[in-house]
């Protein structure tokens, strides 16, 4: 704030908004105003120096307005203003000016534009320096912003491999299984194979013995049917001599006991069969249990073994998935340093272009009132040149005067003393004025040292810029090598997938040859056929699952080239292997094939006999039949005998008649029975 004091001059009204110049009396207070940017202390009239001032303004803003109310409207106040001075709505209180305040001379070149012109100059080259800056700034944000895009993107990538990775490693897994199974199954059908020779040696072995027990019972079938022809013989002599004698009792009773006897001998032998039976029955129940055990007992080893072998899967899987997390927890605690560092970075640049900012506004703001001051000084000067000069006049002219004064110095002597009071006056302006040019000295060496400081802090400024920019590089190349070791792991991890998928291709290529081979076995071997069930369920899931990863292949497909010689080498692996197991599988195949036509042999066999011994228990029940109406005869015979009665003629019991089917003659009714009886000869014929 500065004070100016007027002879006949115009009073500067400032309201809150404005600066009106109005003519007034004798002195007022300025602020400084986009128009004034430094007041100085001025003293002029009113008639020249209020028609520069409304004709300066008037340039400035570019409206015309009558003299008596001139108005300049300016952004605000000044900080270094008083609070009081913005509070009143109207206009500030006028105040006389202070004996301390020093008077000066406004002059019409305070007025030129050519300051203002390089300050505004100044100003716009520091604006277009802050706008490259903040644009600077901008595009380091946007590549800041950029790098997080990819930064996210590359660990959702990363997140979605892993996934893919996991779900491959899950399917790797259940192949493996299966193919486990599939070998323990080969395994488990090469162990029946030695299984079933031992059988069939213990079936041709039994099978021997039963064939030895049948031919027994055979014999003795056909000696007790002798025995009853003979017996049939016998009773049909009688019959048609219907007398008997003692010699024909006793070949009846001998032929009896005979019958018995070798119907006695027909039972042992048929209990011994049967026993044999029963026993062959128990065995091969007891052999399909301990079969079932054997079978049960071999799937709970192999279900703890792949148990074990699928916790080993796990761990080693849970331990990689720990390094994974491990990796990206890194990568995380990495990209969230790096975003911050980048936030420390971007507001510690925005801090320091703040204070740049505010530094050369005031530098510039101190440029221009230095120039001002350094203006106002070399005034100064050049008045008190004048004014010396003017001095030197009049002592000149006071010199060259005296000769004349000194004739009429009686009558100048007034004017003499007049002269030298003005003289005096002017000595004390020229005292005044040389203090005034000391003391604005000393504030221009303030300013001048203020200025330096600004320099110097705008040097130090521009360095920690440098020093900015300079780790603005280093976290640049830090985020590459980061962005370059991330992308590393992404292409190991793609090459670890690509691995894995022609690991599971060879596996599924594998499982497809074993189903192709078991094929043929599924309606022999039950246990067989289950599983290959399930294996094609499993396979029909795969193809499924492979159908969805068919797009996710084609989109890894480009990335395929650098593991191409490892896909060939691990083809031409498989192709070895699958003509190994192809071989392994044909001759399995033929040694199946040779052991199912042997198998197939003993259904038949089988069948053979156990028809034979259905016709042999049909023949014991017609014998026990037959032996019981012999019986029944032999005792009525006898009975006959001990009662001494002795008939001419024999005759059957009305009971035996009716049950030999109405024929009163015995051997008729044997005969009747006998039409349908089993033949040993032909049966012995057909055995042999």
């Amino acid at each position: 704030m500065y004070s100016y004091s007027f002879k006949k001059l115009a009073v500067f009204h400032v309201y809150p908004r404005c600066l009106r110049v109005s003519p007034a009396p004798n002195s007022c207070q300025l602020w400084e105003s986009p128009f004034l940017p430094i007041c100085y202390v001025l003293h002029f009239k009113l008639d020249t120096v209020t028609q520069a001032f409304y004709f300066y303004i008037r340039r400035k803003v570019g409206v015309s307005f009558p003299l008596g109310s001139l108005w300049l409207p300016f952004s605000g106040f000044n900080s270094s203003c008083p609070a009081g001075s913005r509070n009143p709505p109207h206009c500030l209180e006028i105040t006389p000016p202070s004996s301390e305040k020093l008077v000066s001379v406004m002059r019409l070149s305070d007025l030129s534009t050519e300051d203002d012109d390089s300050g505004h100059c100044k100003m716009n080259r520091y604006d277009k320096k802050i706008d490259s800056l903040m644009n600077a700034v901008g595009c380091l944000k946007s590549e800041v912003k950029m790098q997080k895009g990819e930064r996210q993107m590359a660990k959702r990538f990363l997140e979605e491999r892993k996934e893919e990775l996991e779900e491959v490693a899950q399917e790797l897994a259940e192949t493996e299984h299966e193919n486990t199974v599939l070998r323990h199954n080969i395994e488990r059908i090469k162990e029946e194979k030695d299984y079933t020779m031992l059988q069939k040696k213990h079936l041709q072995q039994e099978k021997e013995c039963l064939m030895s027990k049948l031919v027994e019972a055979e014999m003795d079938g056909a000696a007790a049917a002798k025995q009853v022809m003979a017996l049939k013989d016998t009773i049909g002599k009688l019959k048609s001599e219907k007398q008997m004698t003692c010699s024909d009792i006793n070949t009846l009773t001998r032929q009896k006991e005979l019958l018995l006897q070798k119907l006695s001998t027909f039972e042992e032998t048929n209990r011994t069969l049967r026993d044999l039976l029963r026993e062959q029955h128990c065995k091969e129940d007891s052999e399909r249990l301990m079969e079932q055990q054997g079978t049960l007992l071999k799937r709970l080893a192999e279900a703890d073994s792949e148990k074990a072998r699928l916790l080993l899967l796990l761990q080693d899987k849970d331990k990689e998935v720990e390094e994974l997390l491990q990796e990206i927890q890194c990568e995380k605690a990495q990209a969230k340093t790096a975003s911050e560092l980048s936030k420390s970075m971007e507001t510690m640049r925005g801090h320091l272009q703040a204070q740049l900012r505010c530094k050369e506004a005031e530098n510039s703001r101190l440029c221009m009132q230095i120039k001002n001051l350094e203006r106002s000084g070399n005034q100064h000067k050049a008045e008190v040149e004048a004014i010396m000069e003017q001095l030197k006049e009049l002592k000149q002219k006071g010199e060259r005067d005296k000769e004349s004064l000194k004739k009429a110095i009686r009558a100048q002597k007034e004017r003499a003393e007049k002269s030298e009071e003005y003289a005096e006056q002017l000595h004390v302006q020229l005292a005044d004025k040389d203090l005034y040019v000391a003391e604005a000295l000393s504030t221009l060496e303030s300013w001048r040292s203020r200025y330096n400081q600004v320099v110097k802090d705008k040097g130090d400024l521009e360095l920690e810029i440098i020093v900015l920019n300079d780790r603005v590089t280093d976290l640049v190349n830090q985020q590459q090598t980061l962005e370059e070791k991330m992308r590393e792991d992404r292409d190991s991890l793609v090459e670890r997938l690509h691995r894995q998928t022609a690991e599971y291709s060879a596996f599924k290529l594998e499982n497809e040859r074993l189903k192709a081979s078991f094929a043929p076995m599924e309606d022999k071997l039950n246990q067989a056929h289950i599983e290959v069930q399930q294996l094609k369920a499993s396979v029909k899931n795969y193809e499924g699952m492979i159908d969805n990863y068919k797009s996710q292949v084609m989109k890894t497909r480009l990335e395929a080239d650098e593991v191409a010689a490892q896909l060939e080498r691990c083809d031409k692996e498989n192709k070895i292997l699958k003509d190994e197991m192809n071989k392994e599988i044909e001759a399995a195949r033929r040694q199946f094939q040779s052991q199912l036509a042997d198998l197939q042999q003993l259904p038949d066999i089988l069948k053979i006999t156990e028809a034979k011994l259905a016709e042999c228990q049909d023949q014991l029940q017609g014998y026990e039949r037959k032996n019981i109406d012999l019986t029944a005869i032999i005792s009525d015979l006898r009975s006959r005998e001990t009662g001494g009665d002795q008939c001419p003629e024999y005759r059957v019991p009305t009971g035996d008649c009716q049950e030999g089917g109405g024929n009163p003659s015995v051997p008729a009714a044997t005969g009747g029975e006998n039409t349908g009886m089993w033949d040993p000869g032909e049966a012995v014929g057909e055995r042999h």
